[in-house]
């Protein structure tokens, strides 16, 4: 039986602060008069996209345990305290869970995209982390809001050469992650340039204590401010449209561009002599082999060799290169049967017979 009060609070967190107090609040019901695990889950996202933290940890101690997103809510409640002191422990103990389901393995991508994103930001890693540089202020202390792709937030303290977690912040939920893109040293790149993103308010070092008047005040908010608040919000699903229609346009030029060099090129220029075939992409054949293949060290985790899998083929399936020159497409689907074969060697699976066919 669906429970009215989750019902009516929707999705979990919500966008807008006045949408996540209003979230809290009947939440905070369900969770004491109907399904408690479930509503307990979604009032301890409200409030940590309202960066309570503690509060936020006290309701999940009524969420229930096996719920692979109370692990995750777990994980950023201890990251958003101040300090992120129990995040690590939080984290690992949150991965050392087996995964079954949907929702687990979702869960699981994120907490390893998490740790990357911690060990990028510690120094080490091994670049694999994606981030998105979201706010910037100078005072009282200079602070950067970064994003990544796990849709963790993130609280930094910029220096020249390196980036220091200050704890972790308030996430705009899983659609944050879509933002990240740049690796670690373009971040560096960014601070020393002072790129401030889209502006986003930067959180304090500490989050605040929680407060029944702003959350009485964002319940009786006022029909002038409620059409403020929608005019800012359509303004701001307006600018993402501009942006996607914009990166639409600039690839509709690409494409042509490359079209009208194809149909140039053959009038401009003499017929060249045959060129030999290019040389096919070595199927690997070992472990060591299909670890270089995919860029990573031996000994890669199931989650790094997906992970790298994943980027590379990518960028050279042959679908891209599918109105290109026979040769460059001969070589993306040997590359493609290469990578094929190194992922399923390095992580177990029988080779598929056309790996078994190119290996001759």
């Amino acid at each position: 039986m669906t429970d009215p009060f989750i019902a009516a609070a929707g999705p979990a967190p919500a966008r807008g602060v006045e949408n996540r107090w209003r979230q809290v609040a009947l939440l905070a019901a369900g969770s004491a008069l109907g399904d408690a695990p479930r509503a307990a889950t979604g009032l301890a996202a409200a409030l940590l996209a309202l960066d309570h933290p503690e509060a936020a940890a006290v309701a999940l101690e009524r969420a229930d345990p096996g719920d692979p997103w109370t692990r995750w809510w777990r994980v950023l409640a201890a990251g958003q305290s101040a300090g992120a002191e129990g995040l690590r422990t939080a984290l690992d103990s949150a991965r050392a869970v087996p995964v079954a389901g949907p929702d687990a393995r979702e869960v699981a991508r994120r907490l390893s995209d998490l740790d990357d994103e911690l060990n990028a930001l510690a120094g080490g890693g091994d670049d694999t982390a994606r981030l998105a540089v979201l706010g910037h202020r100078a005072r009282p202390e200079r602070r950067m809001l970064l994003a990544g792709r796990s849709s963790a937030a993130f609280l930094v303290d910029p220096g020249w050469d390196s980036l220091r977690l200050v704890r972790l912040a308030p996430s705009e939920g899983p659609s944050l992650g879509n933002r990240a893109h740049l690796a670690p040293p373009e971040i560096i790149a960014a601070v020393r340039r002072g790129d401030a993103g889209p502006g986003w308010d930067v959180p304090p070092d500490e989050p605040a204590m929680l407060d029944p008047e702003a959350m009485l005040a964002a319940l009786r908010e006022d029909p002038a401010a409620r059409d403020r608040r929608l005019v800012a919000l359509a303004e701001e699903v307006a600018q993402e449209r501009e942006r996607l229609v914009a990166e639409r346009a600039a690839l509709a030029e690409e494409r042509a561009l490359m079209a009208a060099e194809r149909v140039r090129r053959p009038a401009s220029r003499p017929a060249a002599a045959p060129r030999a075939a290019a040389d096919p992409v070595a199927i690997p054949r070992t472990s060591a082999e299909a670890a270089a293949l995919l860029g990573l060290a031996a000994g890669a985790s199931t989650a790094a060799v997906e992970r790298a899998y994943r980027e590379q083929i990518t960028r050279c399936h042959p679908d891209r290169v599918a109105e290109l020159h026979p040769t460059i497409r001969g070589q993306a689907e040997g590359l493609t049967v290469a990578l094929n074969s190194a992922r399923d060697l390095l992580l177990g699976r029988s080779a598929p017979r056309r790996a078994q066919r190119a290996r001759g």
